[in-house]
């Protein structure tokens, strides 16, 4: 049985060792796993955010994995779920991600905010307020779009 979960984020990064010390201070991430290769770049790595695994390893172009540009737009936002997130907001910042949205409680129920990380991820920080029925979160959208 392997011990990944059904689905786990990859994330491809410039500076791995970097990113590690950051998630580290940013998320209190707890590092599982290290390989190197034989120059010292880190190839894969494995870490728990609040539980959840995300793995992460060097950008190589040859092989698709392209790191994000921190100043373009990104392809996918990783959810990170918890207990305040206006202190987890503060402490991403402290550790040195960029604000995208401040803490705000949302028409679904959630109290997020959105970072950008230093190596052009984003984030969006949650916690759940209150169940909202699906059928109030579709009337609520439909009048916030409005």
């Amino acid at each position: 049985m392997s011990h990944y979960p059904p689905i786990t984020p990859h994330l491809a990064i410039t500076d791995v060792a970097g990113a590690l010390d950051f998630y580290a201070k940013a998320f209190d991430a707890e590092e599982r796993l290290r390989l190197s290769l034989p120059d010292g770049t880190i190839a894969h790595a494995e870490m728990y955010v609040n539980g959840g695994l995300v793995t992460l390893g060097a950008a190589i172009p040859d092989y698709g994995l392209a790191a994000p540009d921190p100043d373009q737009p990104v392809h996918v936002a990783i959810t990170v779920f918890g207990p305040d997130v206006d202190a987890a907001y503060q402490q991403v910042l402290a550790a040195g991600a960029t604000s995208m949205s401040e803490p705000t409680d949302q028409f679904h129920g959630d109290r997020t905010a959105t970072v950008r990380c230093p190596y052009g991820h984003k984030w969006i920080l949650a916690t759940h307020l209150r169940d909202v029925p699906p059928e109030e979160q579709q009337r609520l959208l439909t009048e916030l779009m409005t």
